[in-house]
């Protein structure tokens, strides 16, 4: 790691400034640098006599004082394609002195105290002095990393590390800028997410200054197969040779970690990573835990995801036999277009496929596959045929996989209690859940038993007390849309049946389903009813 114009113009202690800026802010210094990313090697004094320039070298900064340029000035364009020739980085006049010739790509500075004899002295001690405490930070810097590294520390510990060592918050953006994963020093609270860098330059050089929020950021791209980048935050103009340091150090072992838990990612046995990804769907799971559980599976936290749970249709003695040939005909079915993991929760009884993929476009096309695999014509065959299968819908954050589950769950609970024929249903598809989806957010919820209590009244215990069928009469007579003669001959019982258990609903509801004012409530109230509780 060079160090480089733009620091030594940061440094509180250092004597130089850019032209004209002499009473600017320490964070502006480098604002008239033509190359503040240039590297700096040594000062060197130019001489009025032979040799002029000795040992001028590539990052060198040449001191050139007051008398010594009134001797040179008629050798003056000579001596600055000199300069130019051995890639010096700047050239440093007193306050008061005036070139009267143009320095081409030759930054220009001026010295506080003007060019004095002991100046050159004063800053080889300061930046030697730098290059020692850089020295030391990157030792120990890399000695923390390193040992975090070989113990299988995560990026989480890492980005612990980077902010002890730095004393700064540090974020893990993905590829798309969001904020994965982050460490704040004590104290201090997280910063917003940095503003987007800018276009053709190398930023792990140059701070990205935040003018809303009056700080800034160096951002380090991950190197290798990792997707994102490593962002740094400092105060405006206070991020220097060492942040630069760090945050490049901090990136390399994020990225190494990363690929080391994708190569232990095929090393797991099965049995584990379906209990991993178990754990990933409980909603009890502490953020920390669900992001180490992440990294083990070697998923990418961003990466499109999709919840699928299945469940027999009734529970005969042939269920197991038809759930493997529906998990084999799902296997098929996604294999081309997505990677997945199989699940079986031991806690809910939930089992299904955890649908992951680097390309969120392709969720969709697994849905068109799976919806092909279960559709009502028995493609699937007649095994299949007795398991109902639901689809979540998708997502871009692995935060979220416990909602997906109770999405999935939601799904069987409707098809098992038979408010939507199925056998298919997906989440992305409002035809497959129809009003239930609707009413997903009222599920489990206080609003929903008062709704329930207050329009069916005492028709649910009327049911449950004398083994009656009224709820069941109530909905088909609703989901035909008032059509008696649809209704009695999906119930299988007579005309005259019917009209006396409408007649028997409306003396226990007080409301009659014949009524079209009552039809759309009674509706949604037998169909929460029907849904059993969230916990079952």
């Amino acid at each position: 790691m060079n160090i480089t114009l733009r620091d030594l113009l940061r440094w509180s202690e250092s004597p130089l400034y850019a032209t004209s800026l002499v009473a600017t802010t320490l964070a502006d210094r480098e604002a008239a640098l033509l190359h503040p990313d240039r590297s700096l090697s040594w000062p060197v004094t130019m001489r009025a006599t032979p040799p002029m320039l000795p040992h001028v070298e590539s990052g060198a900064i040449v001191l050139l004082a007051g008398p010594t340029l009134a001797e040179v000035r008629p050798f003056l364009p000579g001596a600055m394609h000199e300069l130019r020739r051995r890639g010096a980085s700047a050239l440093v006049i007193d306050p008061s002195e005036m070139l009267g010739i143009g320095t081409d790509d030759l930054d220009l500075l001026r010295a506080r105290g003007g060019v004095a004899p002991d100046l050159e002295m004063t800053l080889t001690r300061l930046i030697n002095e730098r290059r020692s405490r850089l020295y030391r930070r990157g030792t120990e810097i890399d000695r923390a990393l390193t040992e975090a590294t070989l113990r299988g520390r995560g990026v989480a510990d890492l980005l612990r590390i980077g902010a002890t060592q730095s004393g700064r918050p540090l974020l893990l953006l993905d590829d798309r800028g969001r904020v994965q994963e982050g460490c704040v020093p004590p104290g201090e609270s997280a910063p917003p997410r940095p503003p987007a860098p800018p276009q053709g330059v190398d930023l792990a050089l140059v701070p990205v200054p935040d003018p809303l929020q009056g700080n800034e950021w160096l951002l380090v791209p991950l190197d290798g197969d990792a997707r994102g980048w490593l962002a740094l935050s400092g105060p405006r103009g206070g991020l220097d040779e060492v942040d630069r340091l760090l945050a490049s150090r901090v990136a390399a072992s994020c990225a190494l970690a990363l690929a080391q838990t994708r190569r232990a990612r095929s090393r797991l046995a099965p049995a584990r990573r379906a209990a991993l990804v178990s754990e990933l769907l409980r909603p009890g799971l502490a953020p920390d835990e669900r992001v180490s559980r992440v990294e083990t599976l070697g998923l990418d936290p961003v990466a499109g995801f999709a919840v699928l749970a299945l469940v027999p249709r009734r529970d005969t003695g042939d269920a197991s036999r038809a759930l493997l040939a529906a998990r084999r005909t799902i296997v098929a079915r996604i294999a081309p277009h997505t990677e997945y993991d199989e699940f079986t929760d031991e806690g809910s009884g939930l089992t299904g496929v955890l649908l992951h993929t680097a390309r969120p476009e392709t969720l969709p096309r697994a849905a068109q596959a799976l919806r092909a695999g279960f559709g009502t014509n028995g493609a699937g065959g007649a095994a299949v045929s007795e398991v109902v299968v639901a689809l979540s819908a998708p997502v871009d954050d692995a935060g979220r996989l416990p909602e997906l589950a109770r999405q999935a769950r939601y799904g069987l609970f409707v098809l098992r209690a038979g408010g939507v024929p199925g056998p298919f249903v997906d989440w992305s598809s409002v035809d497959d859940l129809g009003p239930y989806g609707l009413l997903y957010p009222l599920w489990g919820t206080p609003e929903a038993e008062r709704f329930v209590a207050g329009i069916l009244g005492d028709l649910p215990e009327h049911d449950a007390r004398y083994g009656g069928e009224l709820l069941a009469t109530l909905l088909s007579y609703l989901r035909q849309g008032g059509a008696a003669g649809a209704a009695a001959t999906e119930l299988a019982i007579h005309r005259n049946t019917l009209t006396y258990r409408l007649r028997r609903i409306e003396e226990i509801c007080k409301r009659s389903p014949l009524d079209p004012h009552h039809q759309l409530a009674m509706h949604l109230a037998a169909l929460l009813h029907t849904l059993p509780a969230p916990e079952a």
